[in-house]
């Protein structure tokens, strides 16, 4: 029989609302009745273009239903899971093309899985211990997912294991890699834990990405089904039909009409031999001119734009405008720094001679410079894009510390000293936080194990202790500022320059201490920001604080081992792995281009970007960002009432951009008009719609494109049935300017100064 939880779960208002009845209910209006002060709020005061506290009432829990969730079901599906998609995740990150299974699969397929176990598994006690503790319910699928989340993204850990073992042939052994990870992963558990009251608690903080987690929760687990805007489809029914009209459209952009994904090209397809049109209007080499796509995938590549407010997408795509159809055009058609001689839009980087600068002929057997072959080979040039890339991140940065100074305040001090009275801090005040003494327990244990690592092997890793310690302190310096922009906006800043840029310097000429600073700084930051997702997503769906902390702990700790083991036996066990003659494509091509970032960086950062160098340039672009975060402030100051110059975020104006040459223009156009239409204009005219179905919408796109990717790749791809299938459709995108990257100006003709090196 099933127990009294069904009841709970299930628990609906029966009356509906009047059509287009936008009202705030009664529990909307008990739920925001706060003695917040309105400075703590005001980053929702414009309900047009932001994801209101009122709209997130419509999508979490606020109640607090008396749930069981650390119970054995949980457990049996986040670790199997969590193996299974992280174990197929590493596997095929060598192959070309590669496939990656994010949590959401995990989030969906988990569900049956636990309806299925409640329903056959018999209810089986062993001291203590139910087999079976009843129906499966929201606070043990949302730990399960928990877990997922934190387990399933360490692309980058694995990156690093297979670039030193594979390219630096330097096989430093699957424990001493989960050695380092499980440095990092209880680094970051203890950031997100002594981090709780600033990243976590606050309404304010949204974390937009969560919301279309917990919106997939009560799909499935809630039959609440009210009118909305006339519309009384419940939301599972609607979440069924977008996912299954997702799944079968994706079969045509991924595999029978690719060309439907690069439609904005079509003007470069006229004529594919003209490189002016190639640049202006190609998608994979080109600006992207013309916004249009038929691809949820490209449409969502920068982020899901049904997840992002508004004010944040606006910004984003001002930045993009701005810094790459304006002023990256007018600086490559006037051949500043020889880039006309290059592709417009590439993140490669090049020699004298117009081809792809190869790393491996200027050092020597133990990865260092040799001069002499430096001189007999050729300098490095850089495209537009890289150069512009490099630039904006380097901006970003000094703006973000600029920005944070004058915010620190508000959001740090404020909301350590203030008690958060919302809803949802109401709910969970009855359960009791983990103490800040297990977080400080953590990062000693976490130092010990980097101390071990980096002094044991120092030969083979090339980092000292101190040089691990100054990055996990850059790393954990720059954790709530970064987490402040994504908590609110949606977007992760990108850091990955300024990390290779202080390490080029300090470590000139070890490419290997290279990886390792920016894996000890930038990953360990990558975790504790993907741990603070998984502690809002606990704090939204009432999960008892120590539990989604126990659940954390364990999943970094899994997470280091079960990732080095499948990546190590994977480069241990198929043969000719990362090398032309591997079977099934598994190439390391993402791998390969990591391990010429590092040897480039490593080798020639502290040439090219240094006091006289062709690039040092750049570093100006500190003072840059640090003016434009001034100028904001000062315009906040100017004008303390102007909603919009508050939503004016210099950051993000930065950093928007900043995603090139990977996304390109029309990625950003049609992720900006989709995100205009259905978090503007809907969330505006057409609120209640808005509240129960945008994000409902949302998931159902990414879950059904996820799972049909899988299946294509997997059925039709990796078996080698889609090898022989080319027509039209399928080549047109690949051929011409737009995919082979032709030069405003011959290659060959680049001309450097008489007697340059570097």
């Amino acid at each position: 029989m099933r127990s009294s939880d069904d009841s709970s779960l299930a628990k609906i208002k029966d009356s509906p609302v009047e059509e287009g009845h936008n009202t705030k209910s009664l529990r909307e209006k008990e739920t925001y009745n706060t003695n917040e002060k309105p400075d703590e709020i005001s980053d929702s005061d414009d309900e047009n273009v932001d994801i209101t506290l009122q709209d997130i009432s419509e999508i979490v829990i606020t109640e607090d239903l008396d749930l069981p969730c650390l119970k054995i079901r949980m457990w049996f599906l986040a670790f199997g899971f969590a193996s299974l998609i992280a174990g197929i995740d590493a596997f095929f990150q060598v192959r070309f093309p590669s496939v990656s299974i994010g949590a959401i699969v995990g989030q969906l397929l988990s569900y049956p899985v636990g309806e299925l176990w409640y329903r056959i598994i018999p209810d089986v006690s062993f001291k203590g211990v139910h087999l079976n503790p009843g129906p499966f319910n929201m606070k043990e699928h949302a730990c399960a997912t928990i877990f997922m989340n934190v387990v399933i993204s360490a692309r980058l850990v694995n990156t690093a294991f297979t670039e030193q073992v594979k390219y630096f042939d330097n096989d430093i052994g699957i424990k001493r890699a989960i050695l380092s990870n499980m440095c990092c992963y209880i680094m970051s558990f203890a950031w997100c834990g002594l981090a709780l009251p600033i990243l976590v608690k606050p309404a304010n903080l949204v974390w937009p990405s969560t919301l279309s987690t917990c919106a997939l929760f009560k799909t499935l687990h809630s039959r609440e089904n009210h009118v909305a805007d006339g519309w009384t489809i419940p939301r599972f029914s609607f979440f069924a039909l977008v996912f299954t009209g997702s799944f079968v459209w994706y079969w045509f952009p991924d595999l029978i009409m690719p060309f439907v994904s690069s439609l904005g090209a079509w003007i470069s397809w006229c004529k594919p031999s003209s490189a002016a049109l190639g640049q202006v209007f190609g998608v994979k080499t080109g600006l992207g001119l013309f916004p249009l796509t038929l691809d949820w995938s490209q449409i969502s590549s920068i982020g899901n734009p049904l997840v992002t407010p508004f004010w944040a997408t606006a910004c984003i795509f001002g930045s993009f405008v701005f810094w790459v159809w304006i002023v990256l055009p007018g600086l490559y058609y006037t051949n500043h720094w020889q880039t006309a001689h290059l592709p417009i839009m590439s993140n490669s980087i090049y020699n004298k001679n117009g081809t792809v600068f190869q790393a491996k002929q200027v050092v020597d057997k133990d990865w260092t410079l040799d001069i002499n072959k430096m001189k007999n080979y050729s300098p490095v040039v850089l495209p537009i894009a890289y150069i512009m890339n490099t630039a904006l991140s380097l901006a970003s940065f000094s703006c973000l510390w600029v920005s944070f100074f004058f915010r620190f305040k508000h959001d740090v001090i404020d909301k350590l000293r203030n008690r958060q009275t919302d809803i949802h801090n109401r709910l969970m005040d009855k359960y009791q936080y983990p103490h800040w003494g297990f977080y400080c327990g953590a990062i000693i244990v976490s130092l010990a194990l980097g101390f071990a690592f980096c002094e044991g092997w120092q030969k083979d890793t090339q980092i000292t202790s101190y040089g691990f310690v100054v990055a996990m302190i850059i790393g954990g310096s720059l954790f709530i500022p970064l987490s402040l922009i994504e908590s609110r906006a949606n977007l992760t800043v990108g850091m990955g320059t300024f990390f290779n840029i202080v390490s080029s310097f300090w470590f000139k000429g070890k490419p290997i201490a290279l990886l390792y600073f920016y894996l000890f700084g930038f990953s360990t930051l990558q975790h504790a920001m993907h741990m603070s997702q998984g502690a809002k997503i606990g704090h939204y769906m009432k999960v008892p604080p120590y539990a989604t902390m126990l659940v954390l702990f364990v999943a970094g700790c899994w997470a280091s081992v079960v990732n080095p083991a499948v990546t190590g036996w994977v480069i241990h066990h198929i043969e000719d792995v990362c090398t032309p003659n591997a079977k099934n494509n598994m190439i390391c091509r993402s791998v390969q281009t990591s391990f010429n970032t590092h040897l480039i960086w490593g080798l020639l950062g502290s040439e090219i970007f240094a006091a006289g160098g062709r690039y040092s340039f750049i570093h100006y672009f500190f003072i840059l960002g640090a003016g434009c975060a001034l100028l904001g402030a000062a315009v906040v100051i100017w004008k303390p009432r102007s909603v919009f110059w508050k939503k004016v975020n210099p950051t993000l104006f930065l950093a928007g951009a900043a995603q090139i040459p990977a996304v390109t223009g029309f990625n950003y156009s049609t992720w900006f008009v989709v995100s205009f239409i259905f978090n503007y204009l809907i969330h505006k005219r057409k609120n209640a719609w808005w509240k129960k179905y945008n994000l409902v919408l949302a998931t159902g796109l990414d879950c059904g494109l996820a799972i049909a990717a899988i299946i294509i790749y997997f059925c039709v791809v990796y078996t080698g049935g889609s090898a022989n299938f080319k027509w039209w459709g399928t080549t047109v995108a690949g051929s011409g300017c737009d995919a082979k990257g032709c030069p405003h100006l011959p290659a060959k003709a680049i001309n450097l100064p008489p007697g340059t090196i570097f």
